[in-house]
């Protein structure tokens, strides 16, 4: 039986929200979805939760989103890969990936493209 893959979602963009979910929806696995909008509710994960991968979308509320996956990354302990959304301007994906992020996408994006690095991202949270 397949398992049930979460992902967590961290956006204060409803729509980027819908454009990620179709996108997984795209995808024949088992998912559950969670949304988060606030830096405070990263306190409520933890290295137990059994996430598979959390998709970061700047701006989010309370904190810059790199002090999020930072945060996430070395407080909380979470190893599931990561996927950062933002622009390039201002050093944008070189700050992502030395937060912790593992993929970066400037907006706009392609989502075929944005598909095929979630379906990878999610084999490589299942080995870990």
């Amino acid at each position: 039986m397949d398992k049930t893959l979460k992902i967590i979602v961290y956006s204060m963009d409803l729509v980027f929200v819908e454009i990620i979910k179709r996108i997984l929806d795209k995808s024949s696995k088992k998912h559950k979805i969670i949304i988060y909008s606030l830096f405070s509710e990263a306190k409520t994960i933890s290295e137990n939760d059994d996430i598979n991968l959390m998709i970061i979308d700047d701006p989010i509320i309370g904190a810059s989103s790199f002090e999020l996956i930072s945060f996430l990354r070395l407080k909380q302990k979470i190893v599931c890969p990561f996927i950062y959304f933002g622009i390039e301007e201002y050093d944008g994906e070189r700050n992502a990936i030395l937060s912790g992020a593992n993929s970066f996408f400037n907006k706009p994006f392609n989502t075929d493209e944005v598909g095929e690095v979630i379906e990878k991202s999610l084999l490589i949270s299942q080995r870990i």
